[in-house]
């Protein structure tokens, strides 16, 4: 039950994500609101990548990060597109989860880590970086899009 509600919730994240990605055609992804942080387009290849590390670590045991540079995805479309592509695989990965695995440990870390929390860090770690991609908008003049939260 537990690992389901998760599964629903990483869902639904991805959903209400996407389309603040798809905003980053209302900017240059080279844009920084201050100087010495990470460019806007490279947050969220970061937020992008780090979703599929976690969930392809978890199915196929590949703790590998992929490569997420301004200079390989250079346009907000091609970042767009990759999102989607990602988003995809990670609502693919996530059903090949069975529920028994949800409290088997994986010790690939500084400390041995059960596949729920895994799972629970990854929507933590995704919707900080939401959160700061909202918070660039916002700073460089864009509204970002609304998402549906329950009050």
């Amino acid at each position: 039950m537990l690992l389901g509600f998760l599964k629903e919730s990483i869902e639904r994240h991805l959903d209400e994500t996407l389309p603040l990605i798809e905003q980053l055609t209302e900017v240059d992804i080279m844009s920084k609101p201050t100087s010495g942080v990470r460019e806007i387009g490279e947050v969220v290849l970061h937020l992008i990548r780090s979703l599929e590390y976690y969930v392809q670590g978890i199915v196929k045991d590949q703790w590998e990060s992929l490569p997420y540079t301004l200079e390989r995805y250079d346009s907000a479309e091609a970042i767009i597109n990759l999102a989607k592509e990602v988003f995809d695989k990670v609502k693919v990965y996530m059903n090949i989860i069975p529920s028994m695995d949800f409290s088997r440990i994986i010790d690939s870390f500084n400390r041995p880590a059960t596949v729920g929390e895994i799972l629970l860090e990854m929507i933590e770690h995704s919707i900080h970086h939401r959160g700061q991609i909202t918070v660039y908008y916002r700073l460089l003049g864009i509204t970002p899009s609304n998402i549906a939260y329950i009050i």
